[in-house]
């Protein structure tokens, strides 16, 4: 290579210097224009990084809503009771964790395997050990803590739900999921009010915010920001929790007593709408009877059979097309089509008035009667009285019953709806109907939550919309008939000393979810019939009304000798609580109705009639 003189290497030395100089600046430009764009135009971005790495919080959770009686007795309440948590990326040392999980094993009941293996995974900041402790475990949880034995354990505030009241008012009330856990929707009840009033139950959780280090641990120093949490609604309820227990235990009482499968009775005052008691009782597997976890007095349905009469009798009289002494010609059967109706007595035919009709429960005297009312109007009146639909929106899982439409009745239909076959009801649904002859022909929406607490005291909960379905007159008329059937009739046993109760039995017959004889829905494998008795009814003068039904008793199967004395039993019961005296009557008191006449005498009205004609008496 040829030498290089003095003013070449200066040239090349000043390239190279250029060259170098302008990388620099193009760095310098990058730079610039970097930190141009991180400052000015990512600068919300990176300010929120940062304060997303140095900013923490942890919830503090809410307390649940408590529910209580119209008297003021904790149905449902939480309780503080915290989870035992734990640190494990703070546990490095394998035998730390040894100790600390020995230690714990003894102190919370858990196998020591499974606390080592949940201490072990060291890639997380936070794990439940043992959820809503006790009292005693928790301080006991808490002396180890202090004494510097339980390394990274901490104890995390939490509530747990508690029922006071056992199983007093279960079906209704309902329950929740277990330590604090939700369902998809994010919901913690799981049936019952606890479910259907989640929203009011449910608090705000609070947050306490603070600043963390990179091992996510408090700065010390750093302030705490809180936002407290806010406690869900109280709610209180209609039910009176004496009452909703006295009636729970009778029917308990009385499924032991008649060998059935299960018996539901609801408990209202007709001028408010107000659910007293609503209890359900079923007989186990293991042949224990206890309250049934499903709502079943709004959740399941039945044939109402001959309490239907009251409906079609009433809506008549209302109509103009009988009277209480309105005279009609009875034989003992009636053929529609391809259907013969019975009544269950055979006797020869009869001149029967109206009263004689409803409480001797003649199906071919019902018939008959609405025959001259006409299909469209016994359909008007079964759907204006509430059947087909549910009563409102307070009464947890109702379901809206069995409706014909009125262009998908049969010939026989006529016969069979009228006496309560071919449709169905909750018991809610029927009591709730029988309210508009206790009230005066004033239907009013059951009502199970009387007020809600948001904090700052009592705020009634309006029911819902009355409406008249019958005029007062037409009421009274009806409640003196059912009152013969109380003091002459089928529903003698549901009297009640010192007070005029009226009301209607039943003897339904359970239709087969899979008859055996396709000429007969009723009749079960073993070739006979299912029976749910009833026994519909009110106290003239205590605005109250009850329904009892018993599913499958093995002693009788008729509504006057199974349901009725349980009525008698729970009207006892509710006047007490309801502290209603008895009348006293100055004279004699003036009747809108006739007689009975001696032909409707000599008729024992209850009982069931031939195959498929379903409910009587």
């Amino acid at each position: 290579m040829p030498p290089v003189d003095g003013a070449t290497a200066m040239r090349r030395t000043r390239r190279r210097l250029i060259g170098f100089i302008v990388v620099v600046v193009l760095l310098l430009v990058a730079v610039t224009a970097k930190l141009v764009d991180v400052q000015a135009t990512q600068r919300s971005f990176w300010i929120e990084r940062g304060e997303q790495a140095r900013d923490a919080s942890r919830t503090i959770p809410a307390d649940r809503g408590d529910i209580y009686d119209r008297n003021g007795r904790l149905l449902a309440v939480s309780v503080d009771r915290p989870n035992v948590v734990a640190d494990p990326s703070q546990i490095t040392d394998p035998a730390v964790r040894e100790r600390v999980a020995t230690k714990l094993a003894t102190l919370l009941g858990v196998a020591h395997d499974d606390l080592l293996a949940r201490l072990s995974r060291g890639d997380t900041h936070y794990q439940v050990l043992a959820p809503t402790v006790d009292g005693d475990t928790e301080a006991a949880v808490t002396k180890a803590i202090e004494a510097g034995d339980l390394p990274s354990i901490a104890l995390e505030p939490t509530y747990d739900r508690e029922y006071p009241s056992g199983d007093v008012a279960r079906s209704l009330v309902g329950r929740t999921y277990d330590h604090g856990r939700v369902d998809e929707e994010g919901r913690q009840g799981r049936y019952g009010l606890e479910l259907t009033l989640d929203d009011q139950l449910t608090g705000t959780p609070g947050l306490v915010r603070f600043e963390q280090d990179v091992d996510g641990n408090p700065i010390a120093g750093t302030p705490e920001r809180t936002e407290a949490a806010v406690p869900g609604n109280d709610v209180h309820l209609t039910v009176d929790a004496s009452l909703q227990y006295a009636t729970q235990q009778a029917l308990a009482r009385q499924v032991e007593a008649t060998g059935a499968a299960e018996a539901m009775a609801v408990i209202t005052r007709p001028s408010t709408g107000e659910v007293l008691a609503m209890a359900s009782v079923a007989k186990g597997d293991d042949g224990t009877i206890a309250p049934t976890v499903d709502n079943r007095a709004a959740t399941t349905v039945f044939e109402p059979g001959s309490v239907n009469k009251i409906i079609t009798v009433a809506g008549a009289i209302e109509d103009g097309v009988v009277d209480p002494d309105s005279l009609v010609e009875v034989p003992d059967n009636l053929t529609l089509y391809d259907h013969t109706f019975t009544d269950h007595d055979p006797h020869p035919t009869r001149i029967w008035s109206t009263t004689d009709i409803l409480v001797t429960s003649s199906n071919i005297g019902t018939i008959k009667i609405a025959q001259r009312l006409g299909a469209e109007r016994v359909d008007h009146y079964l759907r204006s009285f509430g059947l087909g639909q549910r009563t409102g929106d307070q009464i947890p899982g109702e379901v809206n019953g069995l409706m014909l439409d009125l262009d998908q009745w049969a010939g026989t239909s006529i016969g069979a709806i009228p006496i309560g076959q071919g449709i169905s009801v909750t018991a809610i649904q029927m009591l709730t109907a029988f309210n508009a002859i206790a009230n005066d022909g004033v239907v009013v929406p059951p009502r199970v939550i009387a007020s809600v607490d948001r904090g700052s005291g009592e705020v009634t909960q309006p029911g819902g919309d009355a409406r008249r379905v019958l005029s007062p007159e037409t009421a009274a008329e009806t409640r003196e008939i059912l009152a013969k059937v109380v003091s002459e009739g089928t529903g003698q046993k549901a009297a009640v000393p010192g007070y005029t109760a009226f009301g209607k039995t039943g003897t339904p017959r359970i239709p087969q979810t899979d008859p055996t004889d396709p000429k007969d829905a009723y009749r079960n494998a073993q070739g006979g019939y299912d029976y749910q008795p009833v026994f519909l009814g009110g106290i003239e003068g205590a605005d109250l009304s009850i329904i009892v039904t018993v599913r499958q008793p093995k002693t009788s199967i008729y509504g006057g000798d199974v349901a009725a004395p349980l009525f008698s039993e729970l009207a006892v019961l509710a006047l007490r609580t309801l502290d209603v005296a008895p009348p006293s009557l100055a004279g004699p008191v003036e009747t809108r109705v006739p007689d009975l006449s001696s032909t409707a005498r000599e008729v024992d009205g209850e009982g069931p009639a031939s195959a498929g004609a379903g409910a009587q008496g």
